[in-house]
């Protein structure tokens, strides 16, 4: 009798779990992609630590957005294209993106060599709603602070 009633709720369980498998594996997929934004600006950011360290000042040359039409234009996915990154504000930083991509990638310094924006927008569903990652630095001294901020990250 007990084995009756354990079979239904495991059934009942499996149910569930094939029921919202589809969600999990869209949910799991979008929080993957959008890490994509943070170690690309985490990298350029280092990179503009180094430059700041050699020179004292942000790099000059602002680039981007790169690819300038976005991902959704080639299905969601962006693929490699050296051809993107020769502009000499991606090769002062040493960047490129060797495989597949999501974002539009961009750099914008300050005038004044003491601040630049970092920024990745991107559309990881390609439905019109779009996420926006962007790190402002700011040199202080030899030092560069971080602010970061993520506007509608999985979308």
């Amino acid at each position: 009798m007990w084995w009756r009633r354990v079979r239904y709720l495991l059934a009942l369980a499996a149910l569930c779990s094939v029921a919202t498998c589809p969600a999990a594996q869209r949910s799991c997929a979008a929080r993957r992609d959008a890490r994509e934004a943070d170690d690309l600006l985490a990298y350029l950011a280092d990179r503009v630590d180094a430059e700041v360290a050699a020179t004292g000042r942000v790099p000059p040359l602002p680039v981007g957005p790169t690819p300038a039409a976005g991902c959704c234009e080639q299905g969601g996915t962006c693929q490699p294209d050296e051809a993107l990154w020769v502009a000499p504000g991606w090769r002062a930083l040493g960047f490129s993106i060797d495989g597949e991509f999501r974002y539009s990638y961009q750099y914008i310094p300050d005038e004044s060599g003491k601040a630049a924006v970092l920024r990745a927008t991107g559309h990881l569903a390609c439905d019109g709603d779009g996420a926006m990652y962007e790190v402002r630095l700011t040199v202080d001294g030899d030092k560069v602070s971080r602010a970061w901020t993520r506007t509608d990250p999985l979308d």
